[in-house]
Formats: C-alpha cells, sequence, structure tokens
C-alpha cells in the first residue's frame, strides 16, 4: 500500500485560496501508483475559531465533490483530513472524510476529543461516535484527528477492531512538538500497526506556529518517511502490511494483555 502525505501551510480564512493550493498539489504530484493521499485537520479553514461557522460546510457537501473528483482525476483514495462542518442540528463539528477512488464517501468520522486548552469546546462540538475502522482497497484501517491522539484507548480500540493503517491528521503546534512525535512513535508500537501522520506548517493569525513532521511509522515504532518541521513537503512510503503479523507474532501483546485485571478501562 503506497501512501503519500501532503503537508502545507494553511492560512486561516482562507478556503478557497488553501482549496486551490490542495488542487495545485495534486496536479503537481505523480500519483499513478498511489493508493492514497493524506490531508491535514482543517485544511480549509485554519484554527480561526470564532469565525469558525463562517466557514462550515453543509454536510460536507461542497468539499465533498472537490474531492471526489480530485480523487476519481487521479484514482486515488483521498484521506480529506478534516474541515469544519454543521450536520442537521446546531453547531460546528471538526469532521474527518475519507473518498475512495470511485469518488464515493467511504468513511466520516467527527472529532470526539476536544482541546480545552484552545477553547474548541467553546466553539466545536464533539462527535458522539467513536472512531471505526474502514477499508482502503479491502484493507481495514482508521483515522483520528489530532488532541485524539493523546488517547491511546482510541487507537487501541480501532487496532482491536482489525485496523492496520491509522491515519492521524492535524494542526499540531510546534511548542509541543517533542510531544507530537514521541505520541506517533507510541501509538504506532503499543497498537503494532502502521501510524501515518499529516501536519501543517507556518503561522496563522493568532499566532500559533505548527510543527509540520509529518510522519510515516511503521509497526516496530521505525520511521519510514518523515517531513521537516518549516517547509511544505510531500512525503511517501509503501506499507508491508504483512509486516505488522510478523510483529505481533514475535510481540505478542494483544495475547498477552490481562483484561480480567484492568479495573478501570
Amino acid at each position: 500500500m503506497r501512501i503519500k502525505v501532503f503537508q502545507f501551510d494553511v492560512k486561516d480564512g482562507k478556503v478557497q485560496e488553501n482549496i486551490k493550493k490542495v488542487k495545485n498539489m495534486f496536479d503537481s504530484e505523480n500519483l499513478s501508483e498511489t493508493d492514497a493521499v493524506v490531508l491535514p485537520e482543517m485544511w480549509t479553514s485554519g484554527y480561526d475559531l470564532p469565525n469558525i461557522e463562517e466557514y462550515a460546510e453543509r454536510n460536507l457537501e461542497s468539499i465533498f465533490s472537490i474531492m471526489s473528483e480530485l480523487a476519481k482525476q487521479n484514482d486515488v483514495y483521498i484521506i480529506a483530513g478534516s474541515v469544519p462542518n454543521i450536520k442537521e442540528g446546531p453547531g460546528v463539528y471538526n469532521t474527518g472524510f475519507v473518498v475512495d477512488s470511485k469518488g464515493q464517501l467511504v468513511h466520516e468520522y467527527s472529532k470526539m476529543h476536544l482541546v480545552p486548552m484552545l477553547n474548541e469546546p467553546e466553539y466545536l462540538e464533539a462527535g458522539n461516535e467513536s472512531a471505526k475502522p474502514f477499508t482502503l482497497n479491502g484493507e481495514n484501517v482508521g483515522l483520528a484527528i489530532c488532541y485524539d491522539l493523546r488517547f491511546p484507548e482510541l487507537f487501541r480500540d480501532l487496532a482491536m477492531a482489525g485496523a492496520k493503517v491509522i491515519f492521524v491528521v492535524a494542526e499540531w503546534p510546534i511548542e509541543r512538538t517533542d510531544h507530537w512525535l514521541t505520541l506517533l512513535k507510541a501509538r504506532a508500537i503499543e497498537s503494532q500497526c502502521y501510524v501515518v501522520a499529516s501536519n501543517i506548517v507556518g503561522t496563522q493569525s493568532n499566532q500559533t506556529t505548527f510543527a509540520g513532521h509529518s510522519i510515516i511509522i511503521n509497526p516496530f515504532g521505525e520511521v519510514l518517511s518523515e517531513a521537516p518541521s518549516d517547509e511544505e513537503a510531500v512525503i511517501s512510503a509503501d506499507l508491508d502490511l504483512e509486516y505488522i503479523e510478523k510483529i505481533r507474532k514475535e510481540i505478542p501483546i494483544f495475547d498477552s494483555r490481562r483484561k480480567d485485571l484492568y479495573k478501570n478501562l
């Protein structure tokens, strides 16, 4: 499974400019042997939370149409990061979604863990369903969004449900770069699956600078590809899914779990 990850500078509040940038990145990349392309969190709008409703999609309608066309044109799945999204009821959700190579919506997940340090609960609604696996070319994979990374139980749940690859889409700040890299490696090692993460670069109008370091990590915690901290980039790797079973046989943590003794999980 060949994956490409797009890392770029998201301009907060500049929805059309950000969409144009992504289209240009698709146009400039040779995707003929690629199975999936991964975009970051909130890439259409950036983190202008006080005005987030102004930039929000309505049930993903317009952005899905754009991603659907790109997926069909390039014959790839698109892990379309996440966007602000208004569903049937009130409030804006941070919604991730996936489009297959035929242009069909195959997965949708709204971020369930909101970041109190960024006042997200003041501006966003939390998703009320946990992340679930979906299929990418017949293989089970999963999707998590930014702050979800700090919750190992979510990743274990996805792995136990059969996810072989977990995609993480984020706008992760530079002052917590060490957390970003450490947690991503930990999630790969403890879940014994591939972790593929897309982050952004640049500084937005609230003076938050983002960490970059989009990264692809194998089930043993080894880095297969990594972007720089301060440049737009496209990284890629071929994921050997049979390697997952090799690691799980060598270090059989799932067989060694003591569910009978875990009283607070």
